[in-house]
């Protein structure tokens, strides 16, 4: 039996062209799955900016205030109040809702910011 002839008796075994199929399924689906996962990453390292704020940082009140008038709505909010008294003992008390802490993602200007 030669070679050629060994290919052919493969060819035409259904079980053998079955288990290529699934292999090639594999394959492909493998490739694709890692294609995504370079492509995230560039994505990440190449058009996302990261910025940190302390909270012990002067703007991070103000850019809370910025995230929660600009950003779109969000599940994860603080609660912010405000509490004042008069002489007259007139308590004022307003509540702000802001963005929690943590990572949040948004457009500013054309560019997307982590």
């Amino acid at each position: 039996m030669s070679i050629g002839d060994f290919i052919a008796a493969l060819k035409d075994n259904p079980y053998f062209s079955a288990g290529f199929g699934l292999v090639g399924i594999g394959s492909a689906v493998a490739v694709g799955r890692r294609g995504l996962q370079v492509s995230a990453a560039a994505f990440r390292r190449h058009c996302m900016i990261t910025m940190e704020v302390s909270s012990k940082d002067k703007c991070f009140n103000w850019l809370l205030q910025w995230l929660s008038t600009t950003s779109h709505p969000t599940q994860h909010l603080s609660v912010e109040t405000t509490f004042s008294q008069s002489s007259t003992g007139k308590i004022l008390t307003t509540f702000d809702f802001v963005p929690s802490p943590g990572s949040h993602y948004f457009w500013h200007k054309g560019h997307f910011i982590k």
